[in-house]
């Protein structure tokens, strides 16, 4: 396994002051698994003060001196270098009260969360798995490192992160951490819900997440996660058919969720307004199945708007549009044709010069896209502002063709 440049300038660093530094955790997992790294964390005998006089003459950032960690930036890319360490009492179910220092790594590895994630690597010293990591990633495997119960016990955000894990890399669940994990799961209302939301979203963009929420249906665990609501295994198993966007695949899972009850949800896990407002369009939309004309094809995308590729999506993974209705919808994207107010040939001052004035301005304007959704080969301005004439002349008649 051989690590980048910028990363091994970091390494070799350190160890030419004689401390120990191997790459930890996550990076190592996907290097032994064959994938390419995202990113990579350093952890080192160095305490905090010796690591930032190694780097002087580097970018550095004081991350958590606290806790031993210092960012360095190597070419540009940002690295988490940490000190061996041994946590001390965890109080809240989240994070240890105190760290102390230590200079064995194996010590180090002891605290972390599951066994592929407690592996460290040095290209010169070698590969260090004192638990067992890398014959659990052949086996397929999540095991917690030690006594699962202590570890989730220490953070029961663990157990949202075990059964993420679980979902990203396509393993099992071991037998005694996920009976731990169900024992466990009550410690999940002490942390904060963004972070359950933050790793609820990442476990649904998984490959294929219906082993780990099937998991942690049986286990009661969405009591502590979405209030209880839980859809159908059909729309489950429709969610690894869906693109892995956070909007698309939870607007999949809530689907089957009432509106009200959802936005309480939803609010619940702490989401952006956007994310929430998205998710709420698109699970509404894709409820049903999706069928109609060409012209209901634009009402469809003057409706959904930037999300209305989403909304597809959503209901083609879920075997909930008409296959007629989605080759309109696409045809009329391509074409760009006018679905909303803001495609309309003419607009409010156009009225206005013609003696349109008040509330007639808005009713006018919705009658016009109407008839364009209709004909959009009617969408110039002097057709529309004749029919616009015509429409006030009659006093709105249904006809203004």
């Amino acid at each position: 396994m051989i690590y980048p440049e910028y990363v091994a300038k970091i390494i070799e660093r350190l160890e030419s002051r004689g401390f120990e530094a191997y790459i930890v955790g996550g990076s190592v997992r996907d290097m032994v698994i064959g994938k390419a790294p995202n990113d990579f964390d350093v952890t080192t005998s160095a305490l905090p003060e010796q690591t930032l006089e190694a780097f002087a003459d580097f970018r550095t950032i004081p991350t958590g001196l606290k806790h031993g960690t210092v960012t360095v930036l190597s070419d540009g890319e940002p690295i988490e270098i940490t000190t061996f360490r041994i946590d001390g009492k965890y109080l809240d179910s989240r994070r240890p009260e105190s760290v102390e220092f230590t200079d064995d790594v194996t010590a180090d590895l002891s605290r972390r969360d599951f066994t592929v994630n407690a592996m460290a690597y040095n290209q010169a010293r070698g590969f260090i798995d004192p638990f067992g990591g890398s014959e659990d990633i052949k086996n397929r495997i999540i095991r917690a490192v030690g006594e699962p119960c202590r570890r989730f016990d220490e953070d029961a955000l663990r157990i949202m992160r075990a059964f993420r894990f679980s979902a990203q890399l396509g393993f099992e669940m071991e037998k005694d951490t996920l009976a731990a994990a169900g024992a466990l799961a009550p410690k999940l209302a002490n942390i904060a819900r963004e972070r359950i939301g933050c790793e609820f979203i990442k476990l649904l963009c998984a490959s294929n997440p219906l082993y780990s929420l099937e998991l942690m249906r049986e286990l009661g665990i969405f009591g502590y996660i979405t209030e209880g609501y839980f859809p159908s295994t059909q729309t489950l198993s429709a969610l690894h058919r869906a693109p892995a966007t956070e909007r698309i695949r939870l607007g999949i899972f809530m689907s089957e969720c009432e509106s009200e009850r959802m936005g309480e949800i939803l609010k619940g896990l702490k989401l952006s307004n956007k994310l929430l407002s998205n998710t709420k369009n698109i699970a509404a939309k894709c409820a049903t199945v999706l069928r109609g004309s060409d012209s209901d094809a634009r009402r469809f995308i003057g409706s959904c708007g930037e999300l209305t590729e989403d909304v597809i999506a959503a209901a083609t993974a879920l075997g909930r549009i008409d296959g007629e209705f989605a080759d309109y919808v696409k045809k009329n994207l391509q074409k760009k044709v006018c679905t909303d107010n803001r495609g309309l040939a003419v607009n409010g001052s156009h009225l206005v010069k013609i003696g349109i004035k008040g509330r007639e301005v808005g009713a006018v304007l919705s009658r016009l896209l109407e008839h364009v959704i209709e004909h959009p080969e009617d969408n110039d301005v002097e057709i529309l502002t004749a029919l616009a004439e015509k429409l006030t002349e009659t006093g709105g008649a249904n006809d203004i063709r």
